[in-house]
C-alpha cells in the first residue's frame, strides 16, 4: 500500500514595508496581524519614513500561486523642507561673482601695464 505525501499547507504572513527617500524596503515579515500592525503604527511614528504598509500574502504551494493584498497604508508626516540655495540665490552669486573679477581684472591690468 502506497501513501500518498501529505498537502503543503497553505500559509497566510504580513509583510510591513517603509518607504524612505522613495525607496521601499521589507521592515519585518509577521504571522499574525496585530503584530504587523503595531510594527507597521511604531515605524510610522517614528517620523523617519515617508509612508508604511502591510500586505498580507496568501501562499498555496499546491497551486505554486502568492496572492498578496495591501491592508493597511499610510503616510506618515511631510518631509522637512531643506533649506539650501535657491534658482534665484545661485544666479545672485554668480552675478556678484562675475562682477568682482571683472573689478579684479581691470584692477591687474592697470596695476602691470604702466
Amino acid at each position: 500500500m502506497t501513501s500518498t505525501p501529505a498537502p503543503a499547507k497553505r500559509r497566510l504572513t504580513y509583510q510591513v514595508s517603509v518607504r524612505r527617500r522613495d525607496k521601499w524596503s521589507v521592515a519585518c515579515t509577521s504571522d499574525g496581524l496585530d503584530k504587523a500592525l503595531t510594527e507597521a503604527k511604531g515605524a510610522l511614528g517614528t517620523g523617519k519614513f515617508q509612508k508604511v504598509k502591510v500586505e498580507q500574502s496568501f501562499t498555496d504551494p499546491a497551486s505554486n500561486r502568492t496572492v498578496a493584498t495591501v491592508i493597511f497604508e499610510e503616510a506618515g508626516p511631510p518631509a522637512p523642507v531643506r533649506a539650501g540655495l535657491s534658482v534665484p540665490m545661485l544666479l545672485l552669486i554668480s552675478v556678484l561673482l562675475g562682477i568682482a573679477m571683472f573689478f579684479a581684472t581691470r584692477f591687474l591690468i592697470h596695476a602691470y601695464s604702466g
